[in-house]
């Protein structure tokens, strides 16, 4: 089941393909696990297109890809040093991850969030409306959902200040409307659910949204919570 989080012990083995996004960059750099010890990940050295050897810097996350038959498997791990696997391949030492999560493609699972934020709804001739303050209902690595007291119609673009994400500051997302659902709550009251997808949001940002999830899933099933 896409969303699942597997004990990374149980996927991850010598010789499978793994894919890379170092913070600061958008490229995706393959790799593959040379060896697995208690603590690390031993992977093969990354290089860029030009056949540059790719070396973050100590400590920096890394958002990873684990090729399965099926399936791929996305984890966070940390960069520890570079090096040489016995005298010879170029090597990186990274953190073993305890656990990995299962998606059958592309797209980023969205998770129920209760975060502020601000949108600003922008009309086709570009006049750029008041801010509104809200709350998420859920969030991905590619779109949100928040809610609103008015109808909005499906392509407008909005533009969306988001707080609340640990280790970032204040996130501006230009978005467009992918849907809006209207909700009737206990009170009789109508809101509505306006789902919008992110429009050229770097991937260094992509990465802090994700990290921040795999965090809030992993929290929410060790204590029971199915989010």
């Amino acid at each position: 089941m896409a969303g699942e989080l597997i004990k990374a012990k149980d996927i991850l083995k010598i010789g499978q393909r793994v894919e890379f996004y170092v913070e600061e960059s958008n490229e995706r750099y393959t790799s593959r696990i040379e060896d697995i010890t208690e603590t690390e990940l031993v992977v093969a050295m990354p290089m860029s297109r030009k056949r540059v050897p790719i070396i973050p810097k100590q400590d920096e996350k890394l958002y990873a890809l684990a090729m399965g038959s099926q399936c791929r498997y996305r984890f966070f791990t940390v960069f520890h040093r570079a090096g040489h696997e016995e005298g010879k391949l170029p090597v990186w030492y990274i953190s073993r991850p305890e656990q990995v999560e299962r998606h059958q493609n592309r797209g980023f699972v969205r998770v129920r969030v209760n975060l502020p934020v601000n949108v600003r709804l922008i009309d086709e001739d570009g006049t750029i409306h008041d801010p509104i303050v809200t709350h998420l209902i859920d969030l991905s690595g590619s779109g949100a959902c928040f809610s609103l007291d008015r109808v909005v119609k499906v392509g407008t673009k909005v533009g969306m200040e988001l707080s609340g994400i640990p280790g970032t500051g204040a996130i501006e997302a230009m978005c467009q409307v992918a849907r809006c659902s209207v909700i009737a709550r206990d009170d009789g009251v109508r809101i509505y659910h306006v789902g919008v997808g992110f429009e050229n949001l770097p991937r260094a940002i992509t990465n802090k949204i994700v990290h921040y999830l795999f965090t809030v899933q992993r929290t929410s099933i060790s204590r029971g919570i199915n989010s």
